[in-house]
């Protein structure tokens, strides 16, 4: 790890203090050294891709000039492993005027667009990869770039029977009038709790991007998934960027995708939520 850390750091440096850091996909841990503190995130070399896909995701969220993000040192390969340094910042339990303003940013990153549903590049969804090939409409690229990639390795992963796999491609018809006519939005592709804090000044901070053009709906639904958003922050968003009218009745299909994520990542235990929505739309 020094030699990768030193390119990184371009400077003489001590190590003072390591650090493990728990969750996540890839081992982390907070590195205190005489040039600084850094958040160092490491795993094997196959997954470069994906470290160069996050600096790059940061990137183009830092162009908006709406959240805090980490600054990326650098992005090394060394001895079988692969390595991202970036800034280590520290975090403070969030306010509601943190809340508030997270809200209001994340309508400002929202009304950032593009004449196309997709991105530039794929990148990856944990540890997935997420194809992002630009589509014209937005149900198209949901169905095409989203569901039936993850629709096929679930079920090529064994976690998807027969039934169950025809079931969703039934549902896949009726779910293409259910869109509302939004153009593309910048997302931050996945916002769960965990990828989201208030730093040392009480500023709303968001990490480990999965940046894409899509539906601000499908951004707003996986938020509201696993929990961990104050109110607040939906409150403060519709102010600034009003939400369509029926957005909640459409929760539940935004959230096939990343629940057959989990569903492929971690197992059968995602299979109840994907059921009760076939089971509302009586397929």
């Amino acid at each position: 790890m020094g030699s990768a850390l030193s390119e990184a750091i371009d400077a003489p440096f001590e190590m003072l203090n390591i650090t493990e850091l728990k969750g996540g996909s890839h081992r982390t841990v907070r590195l205190e050294t005489t040039a600084g503190t850094f958040f160092v995130k490491w795993n094997d070399a196959a997954y470069l891709p994906n470290f160069l896909a996050e600096q790059r995701g940061l990137e183009a969220l830092r162009q908006t000039r709406t959240f805090r993000l980490p600054d990326v040192f650098g992005v090394t390969e060394r001895e079988n492993h692969a390595f991202l340094l970036m800034e280590f910042i520290f975090s403070t339990e969030p306010t509601a005027q943190c809340w508030e303003s997270f809200g209001h940013r994340l309508a400002a990153l929202h009304q950032h667009s593009s004449p196309t549903f997709g991105y530039s590049e794929n990148n990856f969804i944990g540890l997935l990869p997420q194809s992002n090939a630009p589509k014209l409409k937005f149900v198209d690229f949901f169905v095409e770039e989203r569901l039936r990639p993850m629709l096929r390795r679930a079920y090529n992963s064994h976690v998807l029977d027969t039934t169950e796999l025809t079931r969703l491609e039934k549902l896949i018809p009726m779910i293409e009038k259910i869109f509302p006519q939004e153009p593309p939005a910048l997302l931050h592709g996945d916002l769960w709790s965990g990828n989201f804090f208030a730093d040392e000044f009480g500023n709303p901070t968001v990490i480990d991007p999965a940046v894409h053009y899509g539906h601000r709906e499908a951004e707003i639904a996986f938020m509201m998934l696993f929990g961990g958003f104050h109110q607040y922050v939906f409150d403060a968003y519709n102010v600034v960027f009003p939400l369509e009218r029926g957005w909640k009745s459409r929760i539940g299909i935004y959230n096939l995708y990343p629940l057959m994520v989990h569903l492929c990542l971690f197992g059968r235990q995602y299979w109840p939520p994907i059921d009760e929505t076939l089971r509302r739309f009586k397929v």
